[in-house]
Order: C-alpha cells, then structure tokens, then sequence
C-alpha cells in the first residue's frame, strides 16, 4: 500500500514542480531507487499528463487553441528540465537518456514551429496578392 500512495505522490511531486524534479532528487525525498521513479513516469505517462496541465483549455481565440502559444510552453517546459539536469554534478544514465530526450523534442518543437512561420508568412503574401471582389 505505501508504494501506491509514493506512487502518487511522486507523480503530484512532478507535476507540481513541473518536471523539473530529477528522478534522483525524486527517489532521494520517497526511499527508493531512481529506476522505480523512472519506470512509473513511463509506466504512468507523467510527460503526458504534465503537457496537458500546462496546456490551459481557457487560452484559445474564438474556440481555436492557439497552438504556438502550447508549443512555446512545451519548449520552456522543455529547456526549464533540461537546465536543472545541467546544474547537476552527477547523472544517472535514465537521466542522460531523459535529457537526450529532451533536447531531440526541442529540436522537433522548432522545426514545427519554422513550418508554421514559414507557411503562415506565405499564406500571408497569398492573401495580400489575390484581389478582393466586391
């Protein structure tokens, strides 16, 4: 039963420090192995769910979520966990692996986001070129 409620608490513990909790720091404060921390973030989807809660469904323009807004907090989200890994002196292999990770969806994050300029400032200079009809 204890290991149910770590379970949960750790997961509260993630959420709330918005991942930026190592699974070291994590293992340390609950009294168990940093794999056990891993393996329950995997096994219960905490990126996912910490997505979802930085993702506020009452930020949207006329019922349209405004995707480059989610996308720059899933990118601050993103740099915010890799700079606490960066202020650590010792990582375990999980925790390379985590930042890795981290920088590989960074990475994919910009390059989405220079489709999305590069298409908007096209569809721009369409809309600006075509005549209007009255």
């Amino acid at each position: 039963m204890k290991k149910n409620q770590d379970r949960k608490n750790a997961e509260k513990t993630f959420l709330k420090d918005r991942g930026r909790i190592t699974n070291k720091e994590m293992a340390k404060k609950l009294g168990v192995h940093p794999a056990t921390i891993a393996r329950w973030k995997k096994n219960d989807e905490w990126d996912l769910k910490l997505v979802q809660t930085i993702t506020d469904p009452n930020d949207s323009d006329s019922g349209e979520e405004d995707f480059f807004k989610i996308d720059m907090r899933h990118l601050n989200l993103l740099n915010d966990r890799i700079e606490t890994y960066l202020q650590k002196k010792e990582l375990l292999s999980s925790e390379i692996l985590e930042l890795s990770q981290a920088k590989l969806n960074i990475i994919s994050c910009i390059e989405i986001l220079n489709d999305q300029f590069k298409y908007s400032d096209v569809r721009e200079a369409q809309l600006r070129e075509e005549p209007e009809f009255d």
